[in-house]
């Protein structure tokens, strides 16, 4: 009995092990195979249908999206265009491919033939350029879960156009648009819309060259057009120029050229040679950055912000090349007016010493002057003997003493021609002569002029070298003119006190106490030198105000 129960112990142990109570393990990847083939094989899925709407409804499929902004390598002013690399995402529903996910084993299928399946036909509507990447494999796949929902997902790199409005270049900001919109499918078939929650994602530590990357905004751009409306996505890309690399490179090296061609305000008005090479080489220097400038900026038809700052750079550097030349024709008119002046003097010494002063005593018709003298100092044979002589030598000495007259008024007008001309001038003419005879105050005050121009020994030559011997006792018998005194302690008015001093403070604080003695070249210079330095500043000071205040207003955005 014992041998029985013990065999029948050991076929129940036999059958109950657990190595025969195991089932085969499932192959979940031949499962997916199986998947695969039931959802998309031959007669079961047409990838030339799109899928219906949401909730199996028969309106137009919605397709969301969203990117993932890896890299912007440049933005390009010239060509006015950006680069950039992204991660380009598409979620939408497709009920046909719907499939038994075995208990949650199989979470999603993955597809690497996109034409398998239907995919939107969505495009880059500013792109110019693009480029899928393929190394090591194509990046690209397809996710289908198992509700249905398929995500696509791409690495592209686009070149995209960027309008820009520079007026306010380098202080500006512009703002960079993608557009995605349907090609072929109205807004009947096929909706784009952004994912819910971070639509748009940029990558950490984003660096540019030139630019800052402030933000970004989503947003809506339908379209319309004679086949229908298309519906449109926008992500506009918000970037601001770095200006410390202008300051650096642009405004500084400007102020310094400007600053460096005053130097030539310093330098002595002789040293034509120094001063024209630097205001040359300044403005040649100026006008190179300019061109340097000008080259890496497309030809609009506004003027920049950069350009206002050039053109008036170069104004200065020009101007203070155009002051020397000024200064320069100052100069050659300061020493013409010292060279006649030297000449001057000599020539009326030379002139007078040629001329007789006994006479000019002779009146015009030669005889009411000897009468009076004749009463005055009674009978003299010799003045006898001149008041006889003929008729004809008398008008003949009258017209010498007139010729003397107009030359000597010539010479005045020639060497003074703001002056007026003088008492002496203006005394012996024509017309201050009546029938033949001239007034007594008149020939008085004459007469006083010519003796006192007499008294003074180095103007008039002495008496023994007189041409006529008839002179001599003509100037005997010439009374000495009475001197009127002219008081020199007469005080001026207390307002034109004043107005002297305020004149006079005023000119100080205007022209910064330029020397009183200064000459006309050397006022144009120490002029400059505070004028264009002021005047810069003055700039310096509109300039930023103006373009700082209106940074934000004028921003570069595509509508």
């Amino acid at each position: 009995m014992w041998p029985g129960v013990l065999l029948l112990l050991v076929l129940l142990a036999v059958l109950l092990h657990p190595s025969r109570c195991t089932q085969p393990k499932v192959n979940f990847r031949e499962k997916e195979k199986q998947v695969l083939d039931n959802i998309l094989g031959p007669g079961r899925y047409d990838a030339r249908i799109r899928p219906s709407g949401e909730n199996g409804t028969d309106g137009p499929a919605v397709v969301r999206v969203n990117i993932f902004v890896r890299s912007i390598s440049k933005i390009d002013d010239v060509t006015m265009e950006y680069s950039v690399q992204l991660t380009f995402r598409e979620q939408w529903l497709d009920e046909r491919l719907r499939f038994n996910d075995f208990g949650g084993k199989l979470k999603y299928l993955t597809l690497t033939e996109a034409s398998r399946v239907w995919m939107p036909d969505l495009f880059f509507s500013n792109e110019k350029e693009g480029h899928f990447h393929n190394i090591i494999m194509p990046n690209v796949y397809i996710r289908i879960f198992p509700h249905g929902s398929v995500l696509y997902s791409i690495r592209i790199s686009l070149t995209l156009s960027c309008p820009m409005n520079l007026k306010l270049y380098p202080l500006d900001r512009q703002t960079c648009s993608l557009r995605m919109a349907s090609y072929g499918w109205t807004t009947d078939d096929l909706v784009f819309l952004w994912k819910e929650g971070d639509p748009v994602q940029v990558v950490k530590n984003l660096h540019l060259p030139r630019f800052t990357l402030e933000k970004f905004l989503t947003d809506y751009c339908n379209s319309k057009t004679n086949t229908g409306e298309y519906s449109c996505l926008k992500v506009d890309l918000l970037f601001k120029r770095e200006f410390s690399y202008y300051l650096i490179q642009i405004y500084i090296p400007c102020c310094m050229l400007v600053i460096v061609s005053w130097v030539s305000f310093w330098l002595d008005q002789s040293a034509v040679p120094a001063r024209v090479s630097l205001g040359v080489t300044t403005l040649l220097t100026m006008a190179t950055q300019t061109s340097g400038i000008n080259a890496s900026l497309p030809p609009v038809s506004y003027t920049k912000a950069i350009d206002v700052w050039t053109g008036v750079c170069l104004t200065f550097v020009f101007g203070a090349l155009l002051e020397f030349a000024l200064v320069n024709y100052a100069s050659r008119s300061d020493m013409h007016s010292d060279n006649i002046k030297k000449q001057f003097p000599q020539n009326e010494m030379e002139h007078s010493s040629s001329i007789d002063p006994s006479s000019e005593l002779l009146e015009p018709d030669g005889s009411a002057n000897f009468a009076m003298q004749q009463q005055t100092h009674g009978s003299n044979p010799s003045m006898t003997q001149h008041h006889s002589l003929p008729r004809t030598y008398q008008q003949d000495h009258h017209h010498q003493q007139q010729h003397h007259h107009h030359h000597q008024l010539h010479r005045h007008q020639r060497y003074h021609p703001n002056r007026s001309p003088s008492p002496t001038f203006s005394l012996l003419n024509d017309e201050d002569c009546v029938a033949g005879r001239c007034s007594p105050m008149k020939t008085t005050r004459h007469h006083s002029h010519r003796s006192s121009a007499r008294s003074s020994p180095s103007r008039w030559p002495s008496p023994a070298s007189s041409a006529s011997p008839l002179d001599t006792p003509l100037r005997a018998a010439t009374p000495s003119p009475i001197a009127v005194p002219i008081s020199s302690t007469t005080s001026l008015p207390m307002s034109a006190t004043i107005s002297s001093k305020t004149r006079y403070w005023l000119r100080k604080l205007l022209l910064c106490g330029y020397p009183d003695d200064a000459r006309g070249s050397a006022r144009i210079d120490y002029i400059a030198r505070y004028a264009f330095p002021f005047m810069f500043i003055l700039f310096n000071v509109l300039y930023w105000c103006i373009y700082t205040g209106h940074e934000g207003d004028n921003v570069g955005i595509e509508k």
